[in-house]
């Protein structure tokens, strides 16, 4: 992710829109711990299994990278579609087009909450100045899970039917805000977990405290 997408986002066209901008937060958030790993990795003194922890969670935020920059486009591309099969598709297509309306903003919220996963276990292990970056990229997630959130949920206006009703997206608005309120108890913990190490000038395991 890069300014190239921000000049994008700015012009006035209707995509990239929030999703995109959602799922770019988010994007952010990994970035910014992908540094936190990444010096830990180069500390001279990491002994070869705590090397190992890092290279997995390394691992784990490079494959949510790679998802959630898949949804971005896929996002970005989903509003485009829908305007065309609304305008002159078929039914199907209008209806395949609206589920993914729907679903990408819920899979970006999906992905962002696990960062939160991701965070804590960095925090965990990470020296204490980094601390403050890891909080940082919490509040990137919690953007993204708020912002996609809105979509979703605005998304669900444009079905034909009231989605209260039974119908394919009976449900749908109860289960987009339950993760929603999923996320929030998962940042409230992380940034929780985070501020009581700084508060009590905890260290890493086996490091001293900085």
């Amino acid at each position: 992710m890069n300014e190239p997408f921000l000049l994008a986002l700015s012009k006035p066209e209707p995509s990239p829109g929030g999703g995109a901008a959602a799922a770019y937060s988010a994007c952010l958030g990994l970035a910014l711990l992908k540094k936190v790993i990444s010096l830990e990795l180069l500390r001279p003194e990491v002994t070869e299994e705590l090397a190992a922890v890092w290279d997995d969670l390394l691992e784990q935020t490079e494959v949510a990278e790679e998802i959630l920059e898949r949804l971005l486009h896929e996002d970005s591309r989903a509003y485009v579609d829908f305007t065309e099969a609304r305008s002159g598709g078929t039914e199907g297509s209008f209806s395949a087009a609206l589920e993914n309306l729907i679903d990408c903003p819920f899979k970006i919220m999906e992905q962002s909450c696990q960062g939160q996963g991701l965070i804590s276990e960095a925090g965990k292990l990470c020296k204490r100045y980094l601390l403050s970056d890891l909080l940082v990229a919490g509040e990137f997630f919690l953007a993204a899970v708020q912002g996609a959130c809105h979509i979703a949920r605005t998304n669900l206006y444009l079905v034909p039917d009231d989605p209260s009703k039974e119908g394919p997206y009976a449900g749908t608005r109860d289960k987009i805000l339950r993760l929603q309120n999923c996320c929030q108890d998962a940042y409230d913990m992380v940034q929780e977990q985070i501020r009581l190490r700084i508060r009590l000038g905890g260290s890493a395991p086996g490091s001293p405290a900085l």
